[in-house]
């Protein structure tokens, strides 16, 4: 077995989870992008979705190269939606409303489905995988609720500040930011920035947070509205009874497709 971090394998695309990690970790928690809500007029529900997905007609407006492709049905989306909130206002005012809320008001029954309607609210699923009905339940609660949605593949601002937490009461200073392609890794020290500071030293592409002494580990995929925390059973247990991640531990079974198996 390699070193994950030598080895660049610091995210379990197939297979167990745990099982991935085994050699540096014991314990793994799958912890959920929160949703969240903002003392904010809004009036245009398409606001509360980072990405949309585009017509036709806006598609071939906003992307030069299909004019020269066959028309076809494929679904296109776009993320420069400018009216969803930036990273500083939702630092200032966000509240973050917990999977669990959702669930429970959309009439969607789990976290699994919940899952599989933002992955298909995105166009991440194969097309036999799909649950438009599912995703209709979500949006049309979201909607009634103004409720912005987590944005995939990325550490969002109110999970940024809840790993300076959990790294702070893990004791842990020295972190190590590290981006999708392991092409640049930074070192940053919690000590000499505020949170923030360090929310901000995290960009949209930085996928992989740990201690400089690899003992706590963060770390997410490009289409996935949840990440992964693998540590030492203690620590695991100390960030549960936080209450800072909404979530679930892995078993010996659990992959990153835990939707179909929960």
């Amino acid at each position: 077995m390699g070193n994950i971090f030598d080895d660049e394998k610091l995210y379990p695309y197939q297979g167990a989870i745990k099982e991935h990690f085994k050699d540096h970790y014991d314990a793994v928690f799958i912890a959920l992008l929160p949703f969240f809500q903002l003392d904010r007029e809004e009036t245009d529900k398409t606001n509360l979705k980072k990405s949309k997905l585009l017509s036709h007609e806006e598609a071939l407006k906003k992307i030069d190269f299909l004019k020269n492709l066959p028309e076809a049905n494929r679904d296109i989306y776009s993320y420069d939606n400018e009216r969803y909130p930036a990273d500083e206002e939702i630092f200032r005012g966000a509240k973050a409303i917990p999977w669990k809320n959702i669930v429970n008001g959309s009439t969607l029954t789990c976290y699994a489905e919940l899952n599989t309607a933002l992955r298909t609210s995105i166009g991440a699923l194969n097309r036999n995988f799909t649950r438009p009905e599912l995703m209709e339940q979500l949006n049309n609660y979201t909607d009634s609720e103004s409720i912005y949605h987590p944005t995939e593949g990325s550490f969002g601002m109110l999970s940024k500040i809840t790993i300076h937490k959990a790294f702070k009461l893990m004791g842990k200073n020295q972190i190590m930011i590290t981006d999708e392609f392991y092409e640049n890794t930074t070192t940053v020290d919690l000590d000499q920035l505020t949170e923030y500071e360090f929310c901000d030293e995290i960009g949209g592409k930085d996928y992989y947070l740990y201690s400089a002494d690899k003992e706590a580990l963060f770390t997410i995929e490009w289409d996935s509205f949840f990440f992964l925390i693998a540590t030492d059973q203690n620590k695991i247990d100390q960030l549960i009874a936080s209450n800072l991640f909404e979530g679930f531990l892995c078993n010996d079974d659990t992959d990153h497709y835990w939707e179909y198996t929960t």
